[in-house]
Parts: structure tokens; C-alpha cells; sequence
């Protein structure tokens, strides 16, 4: 289709990208009463992008050939009205080789996943639990190409497995959700892992305290917590807000911000994650790219949008959504393990609080970094030992602030999802703990 879109095109505008997305998705959850519920999905997307009299104009639509001729139209039209930008295309160039698809997941029917979510259900499964679990398989392609000739296609699967458990009885912790995803099916030792994750974050009693933590504490990070904690650092290294906007770490390239122990990479060849391509959405060839290197700003993302209004290079990280303009998105975020596992940090931080999970709140502001993030998992550690669980923790200060001087990086880096993330020691922070 990419190229009778193009043609449709062709001697009409002065350049032109298009882009084809498909998905066919396949899921099953088992409830806690046993129920299974099966449903599938199917989907098509198709985005143009044109360069018109200096000024840009996109569409989107469901991908047939029939609706060429209004998906064509649609971007004139919007290009007639559209934003003033010296866009400029890439051409061919080599292809990184990247794993995005695996055989074995692309087949996978309702009764693999049947096998996969009730073996998950088996382990997790306690007198004292309500569990839900879940697996699914999507499969799909991606093309993209331009009228400079660049024309890719590639194979593309997905495969996950997850559980929400619900402790019950007196002192019952809120209900746990955890997950593990790839272009693969998930192995035995990854379903080991969450139901170790899931144990280690129900057993614990509530703590006995005769008194209310201190205020400012060290706060030890793991990896899902993490995952929530570095949104703002996110935001802040990416697209117009890096570049060109509201960003603390704009004009801070090769600065010395952060602790030297601090080291994060955008990575689309790491084989077989969610955010694995060889080439963006844009039609440029994906690389890794460091981002913060021993605690220095080495790099921003941008597409070729956010490229051409900063007058800079695109990095590879263009994303197009229906019914919206290109985004500049990250792919695989990796923060860069340290030497110390999960027991060294919780010994290093003396009385602390581990937080396994935290959720974002309404407050919280991911471009100057300031948090109010609920701690639904912390507990109390004393003497490298998690002593109980605290309820009602509100964890509270500015990422960027905390970032520059930690206690320590673990070497437990793990992948939640598309981003690979160890156990981060913050040296003190601002905690509230009703009880």
C-alpha cells in the first residue's frame, strides 16, 4: 500500500513519508472465581505525512486501499493550513539487524495462553488470595517509506503475562499488579520471578511502630518503583521540552548533572523488547543513544519534526498514533546497573524505606520533576532487614534534586516492560506515613 500512497502523490508535493501499522492481538484472563474470558482484536492504521508549499500536512486512516484517495486528501488539506517547516527526509541507508518477532509467539493460540496464565494462577495461588491472571499475544508489521525511496518493512510480536493479587483477611495489603512482556513468550524463570515479586511484596506484616518514621529519610527504589520515579527524567530528555522547551536540562549537553553512578541509554536494538526496531516511524534508522552518562546530559531525542525546528538531527525516535501528529517517544529505556545487589542497598541505607511500586499522581509535574507520588508498597528497613509494611506513604521532592547525589545503583536491573531498571538508592527524601 505504501507505495500506491506515494504515487497518489507523487508530483503533488515537494516530499512525503507514509507509514502502515498492523496488529492482531489475542487475549485471555482467567478471573479469581475461574472464569476464562478469550478476545481478539484486528487492526490496521495508516499515517501520511506530506510537504506541500513549505508547510506540512498529515492524515490518518484504517489502512485500505479504497480510502487512498481521502487519506491523500486529508493531508492536503491540512497541509494547506499547516505548520511552516524545512522538513527534510531521509534516504536509504543500512538496516540494523534487530529482533522483533519471535515464531513461537506469533502462533501461540488461546490454548497456549490458557497454559500460561493458569500455570502463573498455580503459583501465585494462597488460602489468603483472590488472583486474576492474564496472557496475550499480539502479532503484526510495520512498513514505512518516503518519496526519497526508503522502503522497510518488518515482522513484529508481542507476548506477556500478568497477575493482579488481592490479599484477604485483617491487615490485607492493597492488591499487587505485576507483569513480564517481550517479542517472546514468557519463560518459566520470568513467571518464577513474579511470583517471587509477589510474595516478597504480600508477606510482610504491617509494621509495629510505636512512632511515625522520620520525615526525611534514605529511600531505596526497586526496579517498578523506579519505572515511576524517572517519568520526569523522561520528559525532560525528550522532544520539544528538551530542546526547545520548558526542560531543566536544556542547554545542559556534557554538563556534570547528575551523580556519577547514573548512567541511562535509549537502546531500540536490545533484542526482543517492546520498544525493539530497526528504523523509526519517520523512516530513520534506529541507534542506541546515551542520554546521561556517569551523571553527564550526553544526549536529547527528537524526530524529524522537533529536529528541524531545533536544527538538529532526528535520533531515530519518531512515533505516529492515529489521529495525531508524529511524537517523539522513547523506545527501550536502560538505566546502567552498579555493583550493589538488593541487600547491600538496604544495608547501606541504615532505617529507610523500600518502595516496590509507586502511582503517579494528579500533583505531580513531570517537567520541573516536583513529585507527590502515593507509596501504596513501602516498607520499613532497619539494619538491612524489611521489618513491615507502612500504610498511607506519601513520598514527596524533586526527581532532578534526589538524582544528584545517591546512595547507590543496584545490580538487579530488571525489565518491566520496555524499560530495564535496577534498585536506585536515594540518600534522603521527603516521606509521610499517616500510620
Amino acid at each position: 500500500m505504501i507505495g500506491r500512497v506515494l504515487e497518489a502523490v507523487s508530483g503533488r508535493v515537494a516530499a512525503a513519508d507514509a507509514l502502515v501499522k498492523t496488529d492482531d492481538t489475542l487475549s485471555l484472563a482467567i478471573s479469581p472465581d475461574g472464569e476464562t474470558r478469550v478476545a481478539a482484536s484486528r487492526t490496521r492504521n495508516a499515517y501520511l505525512r506530506v510537504l506541500r508549499d513549505g508547510r506540512v500536512g498529515y492524515s490518518s486512516g484504517s489502512g485500505g486501499d479504497a480510502e487512498i484517495p481521502d487519506l491523500v486528501g486529508r493531508a492536503m488539506t491540512s497541509a494547506a493550513a499547516g505548520e511552516e517547516l524545512d522538513l527534510f527526509l531521509p534516504v536509504p541507508a543500512p538496516i540494523p539487524e534487530v529482533g522483533t518477532r519471535s515464531p513461537q509467539a506469533a502462533a501461540a493460540d488461546a490454548a497456549e495462553l490458557d497454559g500460561l496464565a493458569r500455570t502463573l494462577l498455580e503459583r501465585l495461588q494462597r488460602s489468603n488470595r483472590r488472583v486474576e491472571t492474564w496472557a496475550e499475544r499480539s502479532v503484526g508489521s510495520v512498513q514505512v517509506g518516503n518519496s526519497r525511496g526508503v522502503l522497510v518493512g518488518y515482522a513484529v510480536s508481542m507476548a506477556g503475562v500478568g497477575a493482579v493479587v488481592e490479599s484477604i483477611g485483617v491487615g490485607s495489603a492493597p492488591p499487587c499488579s505485576v507483569f513480564a512482556s517481550g517479542s517472546d513468550l514468557p519463560t518459566l524463570p520470568e513467571m518464577e520471578g513474579l511470583v517471587a515479586e509477589v510474595d516478597r511484596r504480600l508477606n510482610p506484616p504491617i509494621a509495629d511502630l510505636s512512632s511515625k518514621p522520620a520525615s526525611r529519610l534514605p529511600v531505596c527504589l526497586a526496579p517498578r518503583a523506579v519505572a515511576t520515579f524517572l517519568r520526569p527524567l523522561r520528559a525532560a530528555l525528550t522532544g520539544h521540552q528538551a530542546l526547545l522547551g520548558d526542560s531543566p536540562l536544556r542547554g545542559k549537553l556534557g554538563e556534570q548533572v547528575f551523580d556519577a553512578r547514573l548512567s541511562v541509554i535509549d537502546d531500540p536494538l536490545a533484542p526482543g523488547r517492546p520498544g525493539s526496531r530497526p528504523i523509526d516511524d519517520d523512516g530513520v534508522v534506529s541507534r542506541r543513544i546515551a542520554l546521561i552518562d556517569r551523571g553527564r546530559v550526553a544526549g536529547f531525542l527528537a524526530d524529524l519534526g522537533v529536529g528541524a525546528r531545533a536544527m538538529v538531527p532526528s535520533t531515530g525516535h519518531g512515533w505516529r498514533t492515529p489521529n495525531a501528529p508524529p511524537r517523539v517517544g522513547m523506545t527501550n529505556l536502560r538505566v546502567l546497573p552498579g555493583p550493589e545487589n538488593r541487600a547491600t542497598l538496604l544495608t547501606m541505607m541504615g532505617k529507610g524505606i523500600l518502595i516496590e511500586a509507586l502511582e503517579w499522581g494528579a500533583g505531580s509535574n513531570p517537567i520541573s520533576g516536583t513529585i507527590a507520588l502515593r507509596a501504596p508498597w513501602a516498607y520499613l528497613v532497619e539494619g538491612g532487614r524489611v521489618r513491615g509494611r507502612l500504610e498511607g506513604v506519601m513520598l514527596s521532592g524533586n526527581v532532578f534534586e534526589a538524582l544528584k547525589e545517591l546512595g547507590g545503583v543496584g545490580s538487579d536491573a530488571t525489565w518491566i516492560g520496555a524499560a530495564c531498571l535496577p534498585s536506585i538508592l536515594l540518600k534522603e527524601m521527603s516521606v509521610h506515613c499517616e500510620r
